[in-house]
């Protein structure tokens, strides 16, 4: 009697247990996603503040509002720590993508914590850390156009791939109703070295895709930091 009530005792502790790891391991993986949506969020409001603001450069021309604009962009936001590019080219083709920074009130859309190298197409980080790399590309048709798989990734100095967004682009017979194709890739990256760069690469399964466009005002990549390895 005296040993089958261990027994029970033991299974019922072990059960216990199991429920506990199992409570544990749910409410990790939510708050892992929370804070993945989290700064997500963060990095689509940071693209939708320097449109806001390049609009509000077009339309508003007195020195003394843009000004108090910038003075407010300042005081929201630490630019240093952020980047974003927009490609230079509408028509899709594979290789290496050009990027070019976004002019804003009286700054760019590269803080100073990165450098962008035209010449390369490459974005270069100044410290190592963790970082937080998003990707937003939007697609319109301009008639008939093909269905594909477009892809862009971004490789490290070291030729790692750090990031791969596919777009399946759907076969569109006319123009009518069609809508923007576009999607959103984002992962938090970690660079060990200072210096660490990015190179965007493109590829699509369809090779007649003249009617497909990039549209620029609604693409780019970007990132920001995180946490800066060896920061106080």
């Amino acid at each position: 009697m005296s040993a089958s009530t261990d027994a029970e005792s033991q299974t019922s502790d072990a059960r216990s247990r199991t429920r506990c790891l199992d409570t544990f391991l749910t409410v990790s993986v939510i708050a892992l996603f929370v804070v993945f949506l989290v700064v997500l969020a963060a990095a689509l409001f940071f693209v939708k503040h320097v449109e806001s603001e390049i609009n509000a450069q077009t339309s508003q021309v007195s020195n003394g509002y843009t000004d108090k604009l910038k003075a407010g962009a300042g005081a929201a936001y630490n630019m240093q720590n952020f980047a974003h590019l927009r490609p230079t080219n509408s028509q899709l083709v594979e290789g290496e993508v050009e990027w070019e920074s976004i002019s804003y009130v009286k700054g760019q859309s590269i803080g100073s914590m990165y450098s962008y190298e035209k010449k390369d197409r490459v974005l270069t980080v100044k410290a190592a850390g963790s970082y937080f790399l998003y990707v937003q590309l939007t697609f319109t048709c301009t008639h008939i156009c093909p269905s594909s798989q477009f892809t862009a990734s971004f490789y490290d100095q070291h030729e790692n791939k750090q990031l791969t967004c596919t777009v399946s682009l759907p076969n569109m017979p006319d123009m009518n109703g069609s809508l923007p194709v576009n999607r959103t890739c984002w992962r938090v990256i970690t660079f060990l070295e200072k210096e660490s760069s990015l190179l965007a690469k493109t590829t699509f399964s369809e090779q007649n895709l003249v009617n497909w466009k990039l549209d620029l005002n609604n693409s780019g990549f970007g990132m920001f930091v995180v946490d800066r390895l060896g920061a106080a």
